[in-house]
């Protein structure tokens, strides 16, 4: 599917008036080089503050002629755009790698970023003069890095593995007044992917049936819940609304489940994808009122289960629901997968917004 295919199919679910289009071309976008390795963890790359501002990142290469291993020339340039549309913000960060830059906005709407193997925040400085913005690192951020935020966005978990040492790091943003405060927690495992301000949420392995959550930094005081999710992916809405993506539709059957469940197993709503849909939780996007969320599917045809043949992915989409199983939304996207590709909720759960290879599409749910 073209880029322009894909806005086409997706103008014509919304009305005129609340679809957006934004081309990162006219701001200097670079597509990403192929990448033939493991290349690190991605980071969040599209974000709406609680003003309805857009955000948005993308890397790229300032000088081809001074480039070199050590100093590879690279930036990553944060875009923020009002909500009619107009370029307001223009940050640039030095990086020394394409793939795992990112950006990320805070419970008050202050921006952080991944960026040259560290997550840093933007913060204001008073000198003699005028005041100048800085970037101040809070943790390192290797390329096996991982960053997951709460609902909220008041809480933020940086998980690093490097040179043989792993280490996590709980990094609070309670107020823009004031810095984040970060402190070193155990090993978080890689199961352990989703969190709120109180708790982290570890997925089913795909042996046990049952997910687990523990408080942030106590990963000795585990307990059970009783969710049955099967291979499924747990997105905390809340810790009394707990979101289970990709459960399985029988025993066997395919990942087209969407249940939101209570912390006791109590079903607050359950609903299957269509037959060759499934769901795909590695992206997800949620809103701090626990009333909207986001998340991927993707549409395959041929291919037998029985003789073990695969399938063809011909079509994916990003959908939007509400926490009565309502479908509010479907953006149908690019059917592969390109490193760039991220999708946001405003804060408010009103607003969308996809980034799919330098392409930014924004429309309004009602």
């Amino acid at each position: 599917m073209t880029q322009a295919d894909c806005c086409q199919r997706a103008a014509a679910q919304v009305t005129s008036s609340s679809f957006t289009r934004l081309n990162l071309k006219d701001y200097g976008w670079q597509s990403l080089p192929k990448a033939h390795e493991w290349v690190g963890t991605s980071s969040r790359l599209v974000s709406i503050d609680k003003e309805g501002r857009l955000l948005v990142g993308f890397t790229t290469r300032e000088n081809l002629s001074l480039a070199t291993r050590e100093h590879p020339g690279l930036s990553l340039h944060i875009l923020r755009f009002t909500s009619e549309g107009k370029l307001d913000v223009s940050l640039i960060l030095p990086t020394n790698n394409w793939f795992n830059n990112g950006l990320y906005v805070g419970a008050d709407d202050r921006v952080f970023a991944r960026a040259n193997n560290a997550f840093q925040f933007l913060s204001e400085q008073h000198g003699a003069g005028d005041a100048v913005w800085v970037w101040k690192t809070l943790a390192p951020c290797s390329m096996e890095c991982t960053i997951i935020q709460s609902p909220s966005r008041l809480t933020f978990i940086v998980r690093d593995s490097q040179e043989g040492r792993k280490q996590s790091y709980i990094v609070r943003d309670t107020s823009a007044a004031a810095p984040p405060t970060v402190n070193i927690c155990p090993w978080i495992d890689s199961y352990g992917q989703a969190i709120t301000d109180r708790f982290v949420y570890h997925s089913t392995d795909g042996i046990r049936t049952d997910a687990l959550r523990w408080p942030l930094c106590e990963q000795g005081h585990k307990t059970e819940l009783p969710l049955s999710m099967r291979n499924g992916a747990i997105r905390p809405l809340s810790d009394d609304a707990l979101l289970l993506l990709g459960t399985p539709i029988g025993n066997k059957g395919p990942l087209r489940g969407v249940d939101l469940l209570g912390p006791g197993g109590q079903v607050k709503f359950h609903q299957e994808m269509p037959t060759h849909d499934i769901v795909v939780p590695i992206w997800t996007a949620l809103d701090e009122t626990g009333d909207h969320f986001a998340f991927t599917v993707e549409t395959w045809r041929g291919g037998s289960r029985p003789l073990d043949i695969s399938g063809k992915r011909v079509a994916r989409r990003v959908v939007v629901y509400d926490i009565d199983g309502h479908e509010l939304a479907s953006v149908p996207v690019s059917s592969t997968y390109h490193r760039d590709f991220d999708f946001a909720l405003s804060p408010d759960g009103h607003r969308l917004a996809v980034l799919d290879e330098g392409i930014v599409i924004t429309l309004e749910i009602r």
